[in-house]
């Protein structure tokens, strides 16, 4: 093992990567506060393949050029001093370190990876607008030099390094173990030392030191900082998996897809993308003179990625304070995108389904009635807007939380979202944090609107309930409790409406009243539940005696009452025998088995001229009725 090393050391030492030639003098130039743009263009035109290299870099796509640059002087213009310097670094430093004495250390491969994650870096850059896509490019160049350089200046160790590591099954985290116990720091480390030493933008060191695992980077998720980082961490990613083996590769496609959906580039995006960069790495490989390898199109890679939750990333979303629990439908398109959102809400104890666009969801709501819905506005057959209107329509949907998730904050767009019923927005990518956030909003609305949708069922129960007792109450008011007839209040209330019709309508109005014949004698002589059981045969025999208008009532005592309506004088008569006769064949069972007739004495009245109310009506059927018992009982007495 060597002895501790520091980057002091090892620069004064001269056993690092540095610029050569042009690129020194351009390097050293650039240290001048006074440098002009001529003296720079002078040192660059000194090497010709320099120059037409940063030429070419000023002729990328990414900066906008409406004419053509052919001059040094106008690629200075255009990409600016400081560019200019970053990318001479590079530059040199690909020409001076295609091999070295390291045996384990694979300079082409080395190579090949750094431009891969340079122009992806510069793609991804340039696609999210976080800044000079040309010093991203350097960037993505050096993000690694680290590692060349520990093979410069200990390439023995380094190999062996390499070796171990590679024995251990290749594993980053043990590489990174391994360069610390031999050299006391990494190639992470010794990265952004250089990177400082040569003075690139401040903003990069973080991104060099934290690219390979951003987990352990203190840098607020949704900044430009911590964009950069996973930028970078991306880009490295995609050239790994470029260079594998098919068989490798395989298994590495799905981790792509979900670094670069957290980086908010889902899955038609990156098939684009990725498309872009293997055609611009074939140009700049002949032109760096950088090795480059047949890769198949990323819509083929992206067709066959298997995507399970196994491979997802530790990705957590912090937890709230609000134990309120829901059922989420996410609905998008990409399954990526699908995958990762279900992933961080189930992991907060979310219950959460999946639809793939506004048609299929509309389904899904009608099955789980979801409390929350997370929709991406640009889907296929129905985006996230006409999914929105088409759930405010139903009235059972209308109070469902919708959050719609967008690239684009457009004032006019969220306006159309919200016009539409939207609750809520989210930019894409989804920040955890801020969709945590989001979140604890929605569930307090969301708990608002079920418990008062809870208080509202209890007073509707309540008031069902009430109207049933209430009902009931009025039954039993109404209703005699032993013989189940109405009672005497029931029957002056349903009297004195017949007699108000009677009046409107002059159709004639009768009455019966019956008096069970003995009945006191009957409780004396058997007892009560005899009595009792004469006047539930009775209450019987007169229900299913008379007609389907009339209504017969229990007053009191032994006493009955029946109406009749549309019944004349002589018709009643008649009509009062029949029902008398019914009663007559009753025959109860007294003590010693004893058996015994039932009867019954009936006053007849009817309402005539000279009679003013039913209190008239119900005399004169009383007197006719203690006539018929004076009379010897078991008789009607109609006059």
């Amino acid at each position: 093992m060597v002895s501790k090393s520091s980057f002091e050391e090892l620069k004064s030492g001269d056993r690092l990567p540095s610029p050569k030639g042009a690129a020194l003098e351009v390097f050293r130039l650039s240290q001048k506060e006074d440098v002009t743009n001529l003296e720079i263009a002078r040192a660059i035109k000194a090497d010709p393949a320099l120059s037409s290299r940063i030429i070419k870099a000023a002729n990328a796509p990414a900066s906008h050029q409406v004419r053509p640059v052919v001059s040094v002087m106008d690629a200075l213009t255009v990409l600016g001093l400081n560019t200019v310097r970053q990318m001479v670094l590079a530059l040199s430093l690909v020409d001076s370190n295609r091999n070295g004495a390291c045996k384990k250390f694979d300079y082409p491969a080395f190579w090949s990876h750094s431009l891969l994650a340079a122009i992806t870096a510069q793609k991804l850059v340039f696609r999210k607008g976080l800044g000079s896509p040309e010093e991203i490019f350097v960037l993505g160049l050096l993000s690694q030099i680290g590692a060349l350089a520990l093979a410069a200046a200990y390439p023995q160790e380094y190999a062996r390094v390499l070796e171990m590591a590679s024995a251990d099954g290749g594993a980053g985290a043990s590489l990174i173990e391994l360069e610390y116990a031999e050299f006391g720091l990494d190639h992470n480390q010794l990265t952004k030392e250089m990177l400082v030493d040569w003075r690139l933008p401040q903003v990069f060191y973080e991104a060099a030191l934290h690219h390979e695992n951003p987990a352990r980077a203190t840098i607020a998720e949704g900044s430009r900082e911590w964009h950069l980082l996973q930028v970078l961490h991306v880009a490295n990613y995609f050239a790994r998996v470029c260079l594998a083996q098919e068989k490798q590769r395989q298994a590495m496609v799905p981790k792509l897809i979900f670094k670069a959906v957290r980086l908010g580039v889902e899955s038609e995006m990156l098939i684009e993308l990725g498309d872009k960069v293997l055609l611009e790495w074939h140009e700049w490989g002949k032109m760096y003179g950088i090795r480059t390898v047949a890769v198949p199109p990323f819509a083929k890679l992206l067709e066959v990625a298997p995507l399970v939750p196994d491979v997802l990333e530790a990705v957590e979303m912090p937890r709230n304070s609000v134990a309120y629990k829901l059922r989420i439908l996410l609905v998008d398109d990409d399954r990526a995108v699908l995958l990762m959102l279900r992933m961080l809400l189930e992991n907060t104890g979310h219950t959460v389904i999946v639809a793939n666009n506004g048609k299929e969801a509309l389904g899904m709501v009608e099955k789980h009635m979801p409390q929350l819905i997370l929709a991406d506005w640009i889907m296929p057959e129905m985006d996230g807007i006409e999914f929105c209107k088409a759930l405010r329509q139903n009235p059972e949907w209308r109070n469902i939380y919708v959050f719609i998730m967008t690239a684009q904050e457009s004032t006019d767009r969220l306006v159309e979202a919200f016009e539409a019923g939207v609750n809520d927005y989210m930019i894409k990518p989804v920040n955890s944090k801020i969709l945590a956030a989001r979140l604890v909003a929605a569930q307090r609305v969301v708990q608002l609107q079920e418990e008062l949708e809870f208080d509202r069922q209890q007073l509707h129960k309540l008031a069902t309930e009430l109207a049933v007792s209430n009902e009931r109450f009025q039954q039993l008011a109404l209703t005699d409790v032993l013989t189940g007839l109405p009672n005497r209040r029931s029957a002056n209330e349903h009297l004195e409406q017949q007699w108000a019709m009677s009046e409107r309508s002059g159709r004639p109005l009768s009455v019966m009243l019956l008096d069970i014949d003995h009945f006191k004698k009957i409780n004396d002589v058997y007892g009560h539940k005899v009595g009792d059981d004469a006047l539930k045969r009775v209450a019987e025999t007169m229900n299913l005696s008379i007609r389907k208008q009339d209504m017969v009532c229990r007053l009191g005592g032994e006493e009955f009452l029946v109406i009749c309506p549309d019944t004349p004088a002589e018709q009643l008569y008649r009509y009062a025998e029949r029902l008398r006769n019914a009663i007559s064949g009753i025959v109860l069972h007294g003590t010693h088995d004893r058996r015994f007739n039932v009867t019954v004495s009936i006053g007849l009245a009817s309402k005539e001229p000279g009679l003013l109310n039913t209190e008239m009506l119900l005399q004169f059927a009383d007197k006719r009725m203690y006539a018929a018992k004076n009379g010897g009982r078991n008789r009607t007495v109609a006059q």
